[in-house]
């Protein structure tokens, strides 16, 4: 079960991106997002990434690669955000992002597995952020959420129509409120081409 709601600081956790230009070529036909499992073992970093890239931390906030990965057909690994609010901060986050081949126009999926460590009373979110027309568009999960529970995996997901050659795909892992603590891991992250109506 998915719900929406907005989160202030989500704006100070996502880079502006600009579209690159379009450049005709075949438009792939299946997942087009790299290392969606983790399983290359590569832990992403924070500046030029080759595939995923970590930014804008908020808080005390670290990651790694955690095992095993997600129990829906995941592998050894999956990404994981370790929030902690620092004692200047009540809030802590941070996006994974990947820029990826997209071809404008063109409509696709976006299907993830994720899981929360704790329920913390809906204090902590993950949050899919992906083009939508001229703006951004998200799915956001708290914590909280009826029928989420801490330790077990669920997945999320959306549509979109891409509107350049290099859409960026992010996930924003967050928590407000002092002391809050939680650990949000990521896998199975899959963006492919949709038939159907993207909006």
């Amino acid at each position: 079960m998915h719900f929406h709601y907005i989160i202030p600081f989500l704006s100070i956790l996502i880079p502006t991106v600009t579209s690159s230009p379009i450049e005709a070529r075949t438009c792939p036909s299946t997942n087009i997002i790299t290392d969606g499992g983790f399983e290359s073992g590569v832990t992403p970093p924070t500046s030029g990434g080759n595939f995923w890239t970590v930014v804008k931390f908020l808080g005390s906030s670290t990651y790694s690669l955690t095992s095993p990965g997600s129990t829906n057909f995941g592998g050894r690994y999956a990404f994981t955000a370790a929030l902690n609010a620092d004692l200047n901060s009540d809030r802590s986050g941070e996006a994974l992002i990947q820029r990826m081949r997209t071809c404008a126009g063109t409509n696709y999926s976006i299907a993830a597995d994720f899981r929360f460590s704790e329920s913390q009373n809906n204090a902590c979110s993950i949050s899919v952020r992906y083009p939508f027309k001229n703006t951004i568009g998200s799915v956001t999960t708290g914590s909280g959420t009826p029928g989420i529970s801490p330790g077990v995996w669920y997945q999320t997901g959306s549509t979109f129509q891409a509107v350049s050659s290099a859409d960026t795909l992010s996930f924003v892992f967050s928590c407000d409120g002092s002391g809050v603590r939680n650990r949000i891991s990521l896998d199975n992250v899959v963006v492919k081409p949709y038939a159907g109506n993207a909006f």
